[in-house]
């Protein structure tokens, strides 16, 4: 074997007694060197080999360690808010079931509609457990409860209550949660209808639900979800006992930090004690608008685990691997003692520099081979290195470039995702990202603005610049940039402006010290809509990475505008969407209305007609039983009867002419009965048109009149006329709406009468009619001094058949038909203020315009 380290000029040679005394103390010397090195390259060797495992160990566990501390913050937030979301969308089901009770408008018949459809709510969502329905004053209309008796028209007042004023304001009221015997969580949430007419539903909900949902959220094996309110009480916990032990959580540290920091946990998941003392990992999520938060909790057993798991694999690695470092250490340094020593100061020189050290060593193995290897590596490096430099250096370059151009792009992604329909700002930093990558001094884009392009955005512009290119009008020509774009309809690079022929500045336009431009267009369907235009004071033409990097900002800007541009249209067609949907749901609503009155007359007409033949029958046979009742005393007259026995027939056809005239006067009532249901029920004129409201007013008012003094001479009344000139023309039902006025003059004639008999001479029955103008709509007001109308009739006033007329006089059904071609049909409003024994006003309420869709005919 033979080692020798030499450089590449020529050896010198050595005399041979020295030849000899070198190999003798070589070999006496070689002895103890190799005895040296092999103690030190066996120790050596199992020591590098260990710490090298060792800190590679320490340095795989320590990137696990924060690998998996980094996946289980990002897994336990993902939890938090993954469950936050869950809690969210329940209470936002049961938002969205309580709006369903909020479509109608208030009414006098829709209270029973509403109560069906509060005690629905309360079969569907079972964690409501009360509904109370408040119209638009604020006073409670409905109350539907599983807990309490069920209350209609309580009238309490609400109207301060921050459960109609918030939900008012903002549609939405969440209130705080509150423990009913302080035991189970609950929650009032109130909605507002999207009609001011409709009043706020009120619901009262019960948390305890939420149970439902927190323990279906698996965190782990034995971790846990659970949701706590702004004032740290528990709401829901996988142990329900102890939401219903309406447990304080706000002495848990993690709680405190949580609800300090507005429901958000740190970055980092802080150990912590839970509730029953044990270490957990903690994180959490706000759950908005209620102001509670979501924790998510891990034992910190489960947590780490696996990283426990890699230590201890880790430590039977490091065993296994010194153990074999010490056999291979013994084994390696027996063949490499002297052959090392000469790789290692070999590659020490060429490690420092010198690429023309060459190592000699003849042991006939692969140390020679690698000694050779060495060798050639040093020729290598020495031929590549002047050339490494240079590679490195132009690498680095393009590198950075990229990772400018990476970076920049990214930031301008960045600012359209967030600034989606913010115009303006995407422009902004488009350009001056564009300006900056391609080393421009300026950059501009315009856009089209009356027929023709104007600056839109800029970068590196003065005050002085920006303001003329804002008011300068670029139309598409040969002697600009912008406007060649524009003629071209493709970019154009324009290497030095004093250069081109075609070229004409303009000091409105440009500066005199621009050189160099590039015009690139923004096309859509190959029609220019703006153009991005880069520009230098120097000759300095662009590359064509410069031109792609400057088309790709472009077509970035161009996504931008387009985004703009359909998200406005997007917004345009929903809006008339809208409103089309919601004239088709009205026109749909007054069809079914229509088609369910159609055949409620059409049933009443069929009823009626049925009843009048057989009353006819009855009111005629009664007729000639009386005729027949009276030839029969007659012929009795003649007989030759006792005195007892003549008074007893005498008394029982006295009995049965009596029954008989009672049997004609109740025929004659049913009769006027089924000829006001026919008249009730018939189809009106067909035909709606625009009349002069005094008119008809003033024509009811004579006609009714008239006719009170043809049917009973001695009636006098003092009639009041006040007609607003303003009232004008109301789009109407002639015939209908004077039915209803007729009623209600001949019902206030009847009052006034009805008075005058009870007080004498002393009392001047008065009815008075007034027209007045409220802009869209027309108000009649039909007054008069008699009787008044009690309480407990007032409620019943506009059913079918309910009349307080002695029998004969009425047949209950002249209000009722006046209600429904005022409201029904013409969708109007009635409404009655009175006063018992003083006066009776009935107050009437027309649009001035049918609405569109309205019921053909008379009749809704």
């Amino acid at each position: 074997m033979s080692i020798s380290l030499h450089s590449d000029t020529p050896h010198a040679r050595t005399l041979p007694s020295a030849a000899a005394d070198g190999v003798v103390s070589g070999e006496a010397a070689g002895r103890g060197i190799r005895v040296r090195l092999f103690t030190k390259y066996v120790g050596l060797f199992v020591a590098v080999v260990a710490i090298a495992l060792l800190a590679n160990g320490l340095f795989e566990v320590f990137f696990y360690y924060r690998e998996h501390k980094a996946s289980l913050i990002r897994v336990q937030h993902e939890q938090a808010e993954a469950a936050a979301a869950k809690i969210g969308q329940f209470v936002k089901e049961i938002e969205n079931q309580l709006g369903w009770t909020t479509q109608l408008p208030w009414s006098a018949s829709s209270i029973e509609q509403r109560r069906f459809d509060a005690l629905r709510l309360l079969r569907q969502v079972p964690a409501i457990t009360e509904v109370g329905q408040v119209d638009a004053t604020g006073r409670e209309r409905l109350r539907v409860s599983r807990l309490a008796v069920d209350a209609i028209d309580s009238g309490i007042d609400l109207s301060d209550d921050p459960r109609f004023t918030q939900a008012i304001a903002h549609k939405v009221f969440y209130g705080p949660v509150y423990f009913r015997r302080d035991s189970e969580p609950y929650m009032t949430l109130a909605q507002a209808g999207a009609r001011k007419d409709a009043g706020v539903s009120i619901a009262e909900v019960n948390l305890k639900l939420i149970w439902d949902v927190v323990s279906q959220i698996k965190v782990g094996k034995h971790g846990h979800a659970y949701v706590v309110g702004p004032e740290g009480r528990l709401i829901a916990h996988p142990d329900i006992s102890l939401v219903l032990r309406n447990t304080d959580m706000s002495n848990l540290a993690q709680v405190r930090a949580a609800l300090a920091g507005s429901g958000t946990s740190p970055d980092a998941l802080p150990e912590a004690r839970n509730i029953q003392g044990r270490r957990v990992l903690t994180a959490s999520a706000p759950i908005e608008p209620m102001h509670w938060t979501m924790f998510v909790e891990l034992p910190v057993e489960e947590a780490y685990a696996a990283l426990y798991a890699a230590l201890e694999r880790l430590a039977l690695v490091l065993l296994v691997a010194s153990i074999f470092a010490v056999l291979a250490g013994i084994f390696l340094a027996r063949r490499m003692v002297g052959p090392i020593q000469a790789l290692r100061v070999g590659a020490e020189r060429i490690g420092g520099g010198d690429f023309a050290q060459r190592i000699s060593i003849k042991t006939g193995d692969e140390l020679e081979g690698l000694a050779d290897q060495f060798n050639h590596m040093g020729a290598r490096l020495q031929e590549s290195y002047a050339d490494l430099e240079r590679k490195v250096e132009q690498r680095t370059a393009e590198l950075s470039e990229s990772l400018q151009q990476q970076t920049a792009t990214a930031d301008v992604l960045k600012v359209i995702s967030r600034s989606a329909f913010d115009l303006q700002t995407v422009l902004n930093t488009l350009v001056g990202s564009a300006a900056r990558l391609c080393d421009a001094d300026e950059g501009t884009i315009f856009r089209p603005r009356d027929g023709v392009f104007y600056l839109a955005a800029s970068c590196g512009l003065d005050a002085e610049q920006e303001n003329k290119l804002r008011t300068f009008a670029s139309v598409p020509e040969r002697g600009s940039v912008v406007g060649r774009t524009l003629l071209d309809g493709k970019t154009v690079h324009v290497p030095d402006v004093h250069a081109d022929p075609e070229y004409a500045p303009s000091s409105a336009r440009r500066r005199s010290n621009v050189r160099t431009m590039l015009g690139v267009p923004l096309l859509r369907e190959g029609i220019p809509i703006g153009v991005f235009v880069l520009t230098r004071h120097m000759v300095r033409p662009f590359s064509e990475k410069q031109i792609e990097l400057a088309a790709t900002f472009a077509d970035q800007a161009l996504i931008a505008i387009e985004n703009v541009r359909l998200f406005e249209e997007v917004q345009e067609r929903t809006k008339e969407l809208s409103k089309s949907l919601d004239e088709l749901r009205a026109a749909q609503d007054r069809l079914i209305q229509t088609e369910k009155l159609a055949s409620l007359g059409q049933l009443t007409a069929g009823i009626a007609h049925e009843i009048k033949n057989p009353l006819n029958f009855v009111n005629n046979f009664s007729a000639v039983s009386t005729e027949l009742i009276d030839e029969l005393n007659e012929v009795l007259q003649s007989a030759a009867l006792e005195g007892k026995t003549r008074e007893e027939v005498d008394e029982l056809t006295g009995m049965l002419r009596g029954n008989l005239e009672k049997v004609v006067q109740h025929g004659k009532r049913a009769d006027s009965i089924v000829r006001n249901m026919l008249l009730h029920s018939r189809e009106g004129s067909g035909e709606h048109r625009a009349v002069d409201i005094n008119a008809v007013v003033e024509e009811s008012l004579n006609l009714a009149y008239h006719g009170a003094r043809a049917e009973r001479p001695a009636f006098n009344v003092t009639l009041k006329r006040e007609y607003d000139p303003a009232a004008g023309m109301v789009d109407m039902y002639p015939q209908e709406i004077t039915r209803v006025f007729l009623n209600l003059i001949s019902n206030g004639f009847y009052a006034g009468a009805k008075r005058k008999e009870s007080a004498g001479d002393g009392f001047e029955p008065t009815l008075s009619a007034t027209t007045k103008d409220l802009g869209g709509r027309v108000e009649i007001r039909i007054r008069d001094n008699g009787t008044g109308i009690p309480p407990e009739v007032k409620e019943k006033m506009f059913n079918p058949f309910f009349t307080t007329k002695p029998a004969g006089e009425g047949t209950g059904l002249g209000l009722s038909m006046s209600h429904d071609i005022v409201v029904k049909q013409h969708g109007g409003t009635i409404d009655v203020n009175t006063e018992a024994g003083v006066f009776t006003e009935f107050i009437i309420t027309l649009p001035r315009t049918m609405a569109a869709g309205g019921t053909p005919g008379g009749k809704p």
